[in-house]
């Protein structure tokens, strides 16, 4: 004989798992939300939207079959449906936008970082990743159709993707006329992978006509858009310092600085490198560059002496034209001898697209049934 217990307490515990999950939606701190996949959301809403409005100009445009236009009498007042009505009417398109919109957002594929304390060691090769974001790499990359900021980022998540698992202790700057330390040394290889992947492109005091660099990852700064490494690496050297006193190394342990640009510096670092050299730092260029000299921007003449600079200080370039060249960067990179140091905490990625799906999950369930009941009871009055 059925057990008519199960089915209420089947039902009490969906009642709670929903209630918790919107609770847990509703004590998100959504100034700490990030997104792993938020170009393919928004083209999905953009989808959206323009159903939506051949939806709405089908109705304001076009009269519907089987109707005619009124007599040409007024309905009183008491006649209409009051407005209670109107609202409850109303509610479950509400509801059915909601979700949407929830959905939508589950689609990109929210997640929030986190910290977790523990303790012991970690063996990691520790490096500083400089990435060129200076004016002239908004410009094409030789035949490709791309812009040279946009073949840099994609050689460097590359170089990243092979990296992973490999405990690299590792600091992210940007320069541009003005250096910017986007994060300080992480070992998270996940987190630093979105870091990357989230900077900005180029920044630069103005857009100009010939960049095809994508403009939303253009960053409008009056100062910027010269490209002054030299700045940088003086900055990077006194981080460095700084981090042996705070981490408890004592010098003498083998760094790298993976520097990622076209070459199209304005002033040569001779003495920046030479400070890092004493450091044992290796400094290591993939060059975002052409030997077309009539690539638009592109600075051949400079491009020798830099990577002369880099080699005579044990370090070495690699052409990111050449498909083997991320390879034998990993693994000029992986023979910097490791260093061993203490773990206090690590960040994690917690994911929290699931919030968002059932809750939207939800309002879909409650909102298409009350929305069929409403336009049963209420569609065809006045």
């Amino acid at each position: 004989m059925p057990n008519p217990v199960a089915p209420l307490t089947s039902w009490r515990q969906s009642v709670e798992f929903i209630t918790r999950g919107i609770r847990e939606l509703a004590e998100t701190d959504f100034s700490q939300v990030r997104f792993g996949d938020a170009g393919f959301a928004w083209w999905l809403a953009a989808v959206v939207l323009g159903m939506t409005g051949l939806t709405l100009a089908r109705i304001v445009l076009f009269r519907r079959r089987h109707s005619r236009f009124h007599s040409g009498f007024a309905i009183d007042r008491r006649f209409q449906k009051p407005m209670w009505i109107r609202i409850l009417y109303n509610l479950p398109k509400l509801a059915f936008a909601g979700a949407i919109l929830l959905l939508l957002v589950a689609v990109a594929d929210p997640f929030l970082t986190a910290t977790e304390e523990v303790a012991g060691s970690m063996d990691s090769r520790v490096r500083i990743d400089l990435v060129d974001v200076s004016g002239s790499m908004a410009w094409e990359f030789a035949h490709t159709g791309k812009s040279k900021a946009e073949i840099a980022r994609e050689a460097h998540l590359k170089f990243l993707a092979m990296r992973r698992n490999k405990n690299d202790r590792v600091s992210l700057w940007l320069f541009s006329t003005h250096p910017y330390m986007v994060d300080d040394f992480v070992t998270d290889a996940e987190l630093y992978y979105f870091e990357v992947a989230d900077a900005p492109y180029v920044m630069t005091l103005q857009i100009d006509r010939a960049m095809i660099v994508p403009r939303g990852r253009v960053r409008i700064i009056p100062v910027e858009g010269g490209s002054n490494i030299v700045r940088p690496l003086a900055a990077i050297t006194k981080q460095l310092d700084q981090d042996e006193l705070t981490s408890g190394h004592s010098g003498g342990q083998y760094r790298a600085v993976l520097i990622v640009t076209d070459a199209a510096v304005e002033e040569f670092p001779a003495n920046e490198l030479a400070e890092l050299h004493k450091r044992n730092v290796r400094p290591y260029i993939i060059l975002i560059n052409s030997s077309n000299p009539d690539a638009v921007g592109v600075a051949v003449s400079a491009v020798p002496e830099l990577v002369e600079q880099i080699r005579g200080y044990g370090g070495d370039y690699f052409d990111v034209s050449d498909p083997e060249s991320l390879q034998k960067a990993y693994e000029a990179i992986d023979t910097r001898e490791a260093v061993r140091f203490q773990v206090t905490h690590r960040a994690f990625k917690v994911p929290i697209y699931p919030r968002f799906l059932l809750v939207g999950m939800t309002l879909l369930l409650v909102g298409i049934p009350l929305g069929t009941l409403a336009e049963l009871f209420w569609g065809t009055d006045p």
